[in-house]
C-alpha cells in the first residue's frame, strides 16, 4: 500500500510540475500575442498603420520561436 501511495504522489507531482513549466514558458508568448499584436495588427493589416521598433522586435522573437527549424548544413570541400 505504501508503494502505491508513493507512485500516486510521484505521478501527481510530475503532472503538476509539467503543467507549471508549460504555463511558465507559455504565458510570455500569450501576453505578447494578445496585448501587443492583437489591437495593432488589425489596424496594420487594414489601416496601414506603422508599428514601433519594439513591436517588430517582439514579432521577430515570436516568429523565430514558433517557426525556427533545426537543420544542418554540410560543406563538401
Amino acid at each position: 500500500m505504501e508503494e502505491f501511495l508513493t507512485g500516486v504522489v510521484t505521478v501527481v507531482g510530475a503532472v503538476v510540475l509539467i503543467a507549471g513549466l508549460s504555463l511558465l514558458f507559455t504565458l510570455p508568448l500569450v501576453w505578447a500575442i494578445n496585448y501587443i499584436f492583437a489591437p495593432s495588427l488589425l489596424t496594420f493589416v487594414f489601416g496601414a498603420a506603422q508599428i514601433t521598433f519594439w513591436k517588430a522586435y517582439v514579432l521577430g522573437f515570436v516568429t523565430a520561436t514558433l517557426f525556427k527549424g533545426t537543420y544542418t548544413s554540410s560543406s563538401s570541400k
